[in-house]
């Protein structure tokens, strides 16, 4: 017996009592144009990544030969170098791991150069990740070689910890941007350590306490490192770029006591997110006691490198020779270039 309060609400249709051709079409949610069109938004096209045949297979691993592109030459990616040795250390492997983001076609020449420089000295694995290119890469063929498109659009230098943590290529990983490349092999006194900055800085006017704060909270087990960030007299180094030697037992223990990594790739997205975390990963060193101020960084204070933030020379063979007039000893060399 239907409630008398009911008897204006009208009743749902039974479809079965209309004839069949008055029956109004229906049509699924994920077959409406609106719904379709909304969810190609949600996707973001991987750029294809090709690597056609290098002609010669004799080519110098020292040698930039170019191709060309348009009204500039790129570096052609060079066949490894008979001389180049595999990099281990008491016992430790190594991957190398280049982050890259290409804006412009020329962007190309700086992962490529970095790329080759690797090749000249060593043979060891190494790994590309990918972070929100908007362009395809150029032509080239690569010897043992992955390359990872991130999913994590602008996490940018968090993502090589990330990515090591899961996939563990090696014992011990050397972070570098595509705007780094190796000058010469390393010593191996600066392979010692677990984990070794490439360059340190100080506490600057970039630094945004708030933003700090904020990331540590999203931490595990965080009350005491957050008592540490917020004493204004203690002592610690920004990790330049995040770029690093690091083993992976310290990324083990970083991601077992915080949840690092997972818990801060998901939020990285800026580049003042991302100078926040270079200043976040050497307080969190510094508080572990893992690195201090007299062994943070192997090759010193950035400030201290000729040209810093200055120069935008991409020429390896041009930027060795300047390090070489002022008498700067590194086995990696930076370039910058706005993008």
């Amino acid at each position: 017996m239907t409630s008398w309060a009911n008897r204006g609400i009208p009743r749902k249709r039974n479809l079965s009592q209309i004839p069949e051709e008055l029956r109004p079409q229906i049509i699924t949610r994920v077959e409406r144009p609106e719904v379709i069109l909304s969810e190609t938004f949600q996707i973001k096209p991987v750029n294809e990544i090709v690597y056609p045949d290098v002609k010669s297979s004799t080519a110098s691993s020292s040698s930039l030969s170019m191709i060309p592109s348009s009204s500039y030459l790129i570096p052609a990616i060079s066949a490894p170098n008979q001389n180049a040795t595999e990099l281990m250390h008491n016992g430790k492997t190594f991957v190398f791991v280049i982050l890259r983001n290409i804006r412009t076609i020329k962007d190309n020449e700086l992962w490529i150069t970095s790329y080759n420089s690797i090749r000249k000295y060593y043979k060891n694995k190494i790994v590309i990740i990918d972070d929100n290119s908007s362009i395809n890469t150029v032509n080239g063929r690569l010897t043992n070689t992955e390359v990872i498109q991130s999913e994590f659009n602008g996490a940018g230098e968090i993502l090589p910890y990330y990515y090591f943590l899961q996939n563990k290529w090696a014992d011990r990983m050397i972070f570098l941007h595509d705007s780094m490349f190796l000058h010469r092999p390393f010593y191996p006194y600066e392979l010692e350590d677990d984990i070794k900055f490439h360059w340190h800085f100080s506490k600057n006017g970039f630094d945004n306490d708030s933003k700090l704060e904020n990331y540590v909270s999203m931490l595990s087990n965080n009350k005491e490192l957050m008592n540490y960030i917020k004493d204004p007299i203690h002592s610690w180094k920004g990790c330049f770029g995040t770029a690093s030697i690091i083993d992976i037992n310290v990324i083990e223990y970083l991601q077992s006591k915080y949840k690092l990594f997972t818990a801060l790739t998901i939020m990285i997205r800026t580049r003042k997110d991302r100078e926040s975390f270079e200043r976040l990963f050497g307080n969190i060193l510094y508080y572990e006691e893992k690195v201090d101020d007299t062994n943070c960084s192997n090759f010193g204070d950035i400030l201290d490198y000729p040209n810093a933030f200055e120069a935008e020379l991409t020429h390896i063979e041009t930027i060795s020779h300047m390090l070489g007039q002022k008498n700067y000893d590194t086995a990696i060399v930076k370039v910058w270039r706005g993008r």
